[in-house]
């Protein structure tokens, strides 16, 4: 559910993603050798194919959600916080393949393993997690200087 989150998916709809690949994957166990990829992939492909992302009354809520997020300034206090603030963070700073790869990468599969389950060529994969990370590294670094690490691998303003 968290790869369609930071693909973009509002978290009902890639719950409705998730259940229903798994309500999928039931019906042909005996057959899939992976079943944690073809998940993501299945739940992908559910949420693609999905009506409700076309939907302008779903756009229009999280544009809303989003307005009144941005309005708040508090510090992160939870896990979960955090995780909104990554997930928000790679879904304004990355589009397309870079942030398809970044959302394996972050699930912890390994360009290889990534490549495989996408058909590309792994140094393909290699290429757009670099360029995602030097997006993300630079965005990180513009707009919250305090969270990025300085050459000496503490946080600036740190000793």
């Amino acid at each position: 559910m968290r790869r369609l989150v930071i693909l973009g998916a509002p978290k009902e709809e890639a719950a409705d993603a998730v259940q229903d690949a798994l309500t999928n994957l039931l019906r042909c166990w005996r057959t899939v050798t992976h079943p944690k990829a073809w998940c993501h992939t299945a739940a992908f492909r559910h949420y693609l194919r999905s009506n409700a992302r076309l939907d302008d009354g779903v756009r229009k809520a999280q544009q809303d959600f989003q307005q009144r997020r941005n309005g708040d300034h508090h510090a992160l206090g939870s896990q979960y916080e955090e995780w909104d603030f990554v997930i928000d963070f790679v879904d304004r700073h990355l589009t397309g393949a870079q942030r398809l790869v970044m959302a394996w990468h972050i699930d912890g599969y390994e360009p290889h393993e990534i490549a495989r389950e996408l058909n590309k060529d792994p140094q393909t994969v290699r290429s757009h997690l670099r360029h995602a990370r030097n997006k993300l590294a630079a965005a990180l670094e513009k707009e919250h200087p305090e969270l990025t690490l300085s050459s000496r691998g503490t946080r600036r303003g740190e000793m």
